[in-house]
């Protein structure tokens, strides 16, 4: 179906019908999730309001923009000369890479009437999907702006503090651009799209099917046929790709080829996002990662799988900051792979983080019943197989983890113990008999029972290593 934006003559103001829908529709909201920030309600601070530091921030910002551009332009005009008075517009720029350069033009559009210039977009083949998003919702308002020609407010706005959208605010959105005659803008309602939760009441899905704008019909078609994306992980050294969990470990660095699957939609950017990441480590022209979480609040699992090409860097540590997990863990999705490994590289990592770090992303998902138990227990054992990162991190996370209370660690042990293990014809280190130590201590003040064959193996050998002592003493243990 066609998303094309016709240009359409905006209102002069919102009607108060989609007002009071709107009012209503977050009354009856009850995600969980916390509020998102309160919205910017003078004009006059639009011009000194920050914009740059949070995804929250940019949202809010223009969100008011757009309202006050229906509401109070000339208002707009006065706060846009000043935010333009320090804050020039990025002319000298080949490429608008920030979402900064974008408000900058904006603000300049508003301060200044008369001819401006296009906006400027970075090649796509070197930024991320979750940030190319963010341009293209970027760039096509400032079209609209430089047209006069914008929506009376945005569809996309986040009803929640994660970044989701209540279906019945979008609805109520769209009930009123179809009584306004606004085309909704294509990047904007792709975006309010992805923020809308899997499950929708019924009596919402069904107001949505009596709406017959593009818009209307294209929220509808979504509801019922939503794409449930899967997600996959390659790991690649540099003469090829990993094939097996136990394949002796490369002479170089790995890198993560994370991969995307969802039946396609249609809809340029929802398809574009739910697809192969990018697999460069490096980060992409002006990427934030810190705002992509709340692009895809309700498929944390896909969003995950965006970040892990970035996660990997022995030289310089890694793109991703602990506080970028942490808010994705506290999003909606079923978690998988991906989420698996970034909780097992933050259980590792020791070059910024302490063990409590990585330890609280684990405890906070296992009481949530989010934990993939056995699954980063895999993660960790590739981790430690495959890259730099140390055994001795892995005891101090689990005896951290046991100590605040961990029931899920025997889980993680299961997953781990049949990926790290030597098995028959692989050398055995110290470190393998130290991880039967601990998985022996985590037996024991969980109750583990249940033979595990990867153990049982070593324990049937002949000899008396300190791997076998340890194997015995933990088949016993189990048995």
């Amino acid at each position: 179906m066609s998303l094309g934006r016709e240009t359409t003559p905006t209102p002069d103001t919102v009607d108060a019908a989609t007002v009071a829908e709107l009012e209503r529709a977050l009354e009856e909201t009850t995600d969980p999730a916390p509020p998102p920030l309160p919205p910017i309600s003078r004009v006059a601070g639009l011009g000194s309001a920050v914009y740059w530091t949070a995804w929250q921030d940019l949202e809010r910002w223009l969100a008011a923009f757009v309202r006050f551009h229906t509401e109070d332009l000339q208002g707009l005009r006065a706060a846009m000369k000043e935010l333009a008075e320090r804050r020039p517009p990025p002319y000298d720029k080949r490429e608008w890479q920030y979402p900064a350069h974008w408000v900058e033009a904006l603000a300049d559009v508003i301060a200044t009437p008369g001819p401006h210039p296009g906006g400027r977009l970075p090649d796509l083949s070197r930024v991320s999907a979750p940030h190319w998003l963010l341009l293209r919702r970027l760039a096509e308002l400032h079209a609209a702006v430089r047209d006069g020609t914008p929506p009376p407010y945005l569809l996309a706005t986040p009803t929640t503090g994660t970044g989701g959208l209540a279906p019945a605010a979008l609805v109520a959105r769209i009930e009123g651009y179809e009584r306004a005659g606004v085309e909704a803008l294509p990047a904007d309602l792709q975006q309010a799209l992805l923020r809308l939760p899997h499950r929708t009441p019924s009596e919402v899905a069904a107001r949505a099917s009596r709406l017959t704008g593009a818009a209307g019909v294209t929220l509808a078609g979504w509801l019922a046929r939503r794409p449930l994306p899967r997600t996959r992980i390659g790991w690649r050294h540099g003469s090829g790709r990993y094939l097996d969990d136990r394949e002796p470990a490369a002479t170089d660095d790995p890198s993560l080829v994370p991969g995307i699957r969802a039946e396609p939609t249609g809809l340029e950017l929802v398809d574009h996002l739910l697809s192969d990441p990018r697999p460069s480590r490096w980060q992409a022209d002006g990427d934030d990662p810190g705002g992509w979480v709340a692009m895809m609040p309700h498929d944390r699992e896909a969003m995950a799988a965006h970040l892990l090409p970035h996660l990997l860097c022995r030289e310089h540590g890694s793109h991703l900051e602990l506080a970028h997990v942490q808010t994705l863990t506290a999003t909606d999705g079923q978690p998988g792979e991906a989420i698996a490994l970034l909780v097992a590289y933050f259980l590792l990592n020791r070059k910024w983080n302490r063990a409590s770090s990585g330890v609280s992303l684990l405890l906070d998902l296992a009481a949530r019943g989010d934990l993939p138990a056995a699954e980063v227990g895999r993660q960790l054992a590739l981790l430690l197989r495959r890259t730099w990162l140390k055994p001795v991190s892995l005891r101090e996370s689990m005896e951290l983890a046991a100590d605040r209370g961990g029931h899920h660690l025997w889980q993680v042990m299961t997953g781990l113990l049949p990926v790290y293990l030597p098995g028959p014809g692989e050398r055995a280190h110290a470190a393998h008999t130290q991880a039967l130590a601990l998985a022996a201590r985590i037996a024991d003040r969980t109750g583990a029972r249940g033979a595990l064959p990867c153990v049982a193996e070593i324990a049937g050998r002949t000899g008396d290593s300190g791997l076998i002592r340890e194997a015995r003493r933990l088949h016993a243990s189990l048995t």
